[in-house]
């Protein structure tokens, strides 16, 4: 009977030290939120081109080591805006209005991420790395002014499908039930290449930018017996 209570006694010591030393490895999730995005890279951008509202969108993937860096991805749909304005004048060179331009430019975007976590109930978090966007949809939106009516032109094949930037971001998150956790984050995605696929003005160019509010919903799951 002694042996029996014994050994009862040790199962339930080593499987507490097993708990203890178990970790989540992987979390999946998603993620949503709205955006403040914008070009830039040469005069006539730096001159006349405003802040606009997109949005992301999508699912994320994260690996989790045995200490406090993880590795995450995600394959979003992000919607990077610019909106523009110019004088319109006559054939007589008289003002007649302004008009506004916008483009609104629809990716899948990937990026690799490090992300140091730290703190217990609630986790806080930084995270750096690349992404690549590939650009599926390019629309250019002229809108109404004189007697001219509103415009819209398909002019993707003018830009490079391929964008290539910096993502660096933080945030915070919370648990919501076991293994579930809310999260909320401040992202940007600073574009390193030139999109244009003709000779900018000036032998400038065209690069992206969108910071991003995002909110999200995720799920840990796989054990491991930490180190």
């Amino acid at each position: 009977m002694r042996k029996l209570r014994n050994s009862i006694l040790i199962v339930l010591i080593l499987s507490s030290l097993l708990t203890l030393g178990q970790t989540n490895k992987f979390e999946v999730g998603l993620e949503v939120g709205p955006s403040l995005t914008s070009l830039r890279g040469n005069d006539v951008l730096d001159k006349n081109n405003d802040l606009s509202f997109g949005f992301s969108s999508g699912l994320t993937f994260q690996y989790n080591f045995p200490k406090l860096i993880s590795i995450r991805t995600n394959i979003s749909f992000e919607r990077k805006s610019s909106t523009s304005q110019v004088s319109a004048t006559d054939q007589n060179g008289d003002q007649i209005g302004e008009i506004t331009y916008h483009s609104y430019f629809d990716y899948l975007t990937i990026p690799i991420l490090g992300r140091l976590t730290f703190g217990k109930k609630i986790n806080f978090f930084v995270n750096a790395g690349p992404y690549i966007g590939y650009l599926i949809k390019l629309t250019d939106i002229i809108e109404a002014y004189g007697e001219h009516p509103k415009r819209e032109f398909d002019d993707t094949d003018y830009y490079k499908r391929t964008d290539l930037g910096i993502t660096t971001g933080l945030g915070a998150r919370f648990p919501i039930k076991n293994k579930l956790f809310l999260s909320i984050e401040i992202r940007n995605n600073f574009g390193l290449t030139n999109i244009s696929s003709f000779t900018v003005v000036n032998d400038g160019a065209i690069k992206t930018n969108s910071t991003n509010l995002l909110f999200g919903i995720e799920y840990r799951f796989g054990t491991r017996i930490n180190d």
